[in-house]
């Protein structure tokens, strides 16, 4: 559930101008997906953790047999193909030379060298991967089994777990090793903020907030109208637990207006402004 689902669109990296049309037009199918799925988006997933759900698929790691069903999973239920779709599209745009590294280099700038960071809604690896081959240690956690299995296969290094990030703590050390203090970044990138299961987004950010370090920083990425309102994301921030550091339209860090069409925010824990 990684960030091109809305990535690179409006200059968030150095593209062509074909790559700038191609993800609009697949945002723009993504969003008729969801409006005619017949999944109804929150509704309780039924399966126990680890056993196949209704299209063949393991449940999330550890995650509880009522938790509520993400709106990815909702446009996956609709089209069991999606997902392999979504890797071959990205591994297409690699093939032809897009960047699509420019989440990587912002969180690498903020970071000493072997940092460890958390890629929330990871995908197949694109954002983890290159922090990893940047020098720092990488846990990726995605609800999709195919993005994390295709994240597996391209970068063997990273820890990649299968996961709902609406309850990281029961991924345990395999989310986190014992002893740590906590990542020193959380990256949610692109759209997955938007994805998650209605009424879940105030819950999820405490979680991040519990997950960093004391010094530790999360960098959210999502378009500003596909649901998720930005001025209820900086509130659900504050009640996490969060102080807005800064502010942008773009991971090349372009000042953010109230009408941004996609916003980029730095976290850190209240006080640390």
């Amino acid at each position: 559930m990684e960030s091109a689902r809305g990535l690179p669109v409006s200059g968030r990296f150095s593209l062509g101008p074909a790559d700038r049309v191609r993800p609009a037009r697949y945002e723009h199918d993504l969003n008729r997906r969801l409006q005619s799925t017949t999944a109804r988006q929150g509704d309780p997933v039924s399966p126990e953790p680890g056993t196949p759900d209704r299209a063949g698929r393991l449940a999330p790691t550890g995650a509880p047999a009522d938790r509520l069903t993400t709106l990815w999973e909702a446009v996956v239920a609709k089209d069991p193909q999606h997902s392999d779709r979504y890797v071959r599209r990205f591994e297409t745009m690699r093939e032809q030379g897009a960047d699509l590294d420019g989440e990587a280099r912002l969180i690498d700038a903020m970071l000493s060298r072997h940092s460890l960071v958390l890629d929330a809604g990871c995908g197949p690896g694109r954002i983890g991967g290159e922090l990893s081959r940047r020098g720092h240690q990488v846990v990726g956690v995605d609800v999709d089994p195919v993005l994390i299995e295709a994240a597996r296969r391209d970068h063997p290094a990273v820890t990649w777990l299968h996961g709902d990030f609406a309850h990281l703590d029961v991924l345990g050390t395999a989310l986190r090793p014992a002893g740590s203090a906590g990542f020193d970044a959380i990256v949610c990138a692109g759209n997955v903020m938007t994805f998650l299961a209605p009424g879940t987004h105030r819950s999820v950010l405490s979680g991040f907030r519990a997950h960093l370090a004391p010094q530790g920083r999360a960098v959210v990425g999502f378009g500003t109208g596909r649901g998720y309102d930005p001025e209820q994301f900086f509130d659900d921030a504050e009640t996490a637990g969060f102080a807005t550091v800064q502010r942008f339209s773009t991971w090349d860090l372009r000042p953010y207006r109230r009408d941004s069409d996609f916003l980029v925010a730095i976290l850190s824990t209240a006080g640390e402004r």
